[in-house]
């Protein structure tokens, strides 16, 4: 069966708690394995302003999907989204047709490793920032009676 490239983005309700959400992004993903899906990378890009009102809501919890499957699965992974009444909106793409899976699984495991080492990298210049500014507190006196020497 021919494998392409899809790429989903789901926006789900902003009202759902932490743990909530969390389930219903693993039962997505659990559902593009059920039906014969290879995930490629699973990106939570967090609470967003939505552009116009959905559903009389501000604002959306965005997910991005990027997997690879056969086209028939995607009809029913489709279909359990519409059936989720947490989603308030999704879109699926397809990226390339009759791809190469294990270039591709090879591809998004550099990726998932460059944006870890580059979340460590930024975790530590924020640490060190941190430490600095704690240091620049420090050495700060509160005695300002050396500015109200007399002339």
């Amino acid at each position: 069966m021919l494998t392409h490239e899809y790429e989903t983005v789901v926006i789900l309700r902003p009202d759902l708690d932490d743990a909530d959400t969390k389930d219903n992004i693993d039962k997505l993903q659990e559902i593009i394995v059920e039906n014969e899906g290879t995930m490629l990378l699973r990106d939570e890009w967090g609470k967003r302003k939505l552009a116009y009102p959905i559903a009389n809501h501000l604002k959306g919890h965005y997910v991005l999907f990027n997997y690879l499957g056969p086209a028939p699965a995607i009809e029913e992974i489709e279909r359990r989204i519409r059936i989720n009444d947490r989603i308030i909106r999704f879109m699926t793409v397809v990226l390339e047709k009759n791809v190469d899976i294990p270039t591709k699984l090879a591809n998004a495991e550099e990726l998932r490793a460059r944006r870890a080492e580059e979340a460590r990298i930024k975790a530590e210049q924020e640490a060190e920032r941190a430490a600095n500014e704690d240091d620049l507190d420090d050495n700060d006196n509160d005695d300002d009676d050396d500015n109200d020497k007399e002339e």
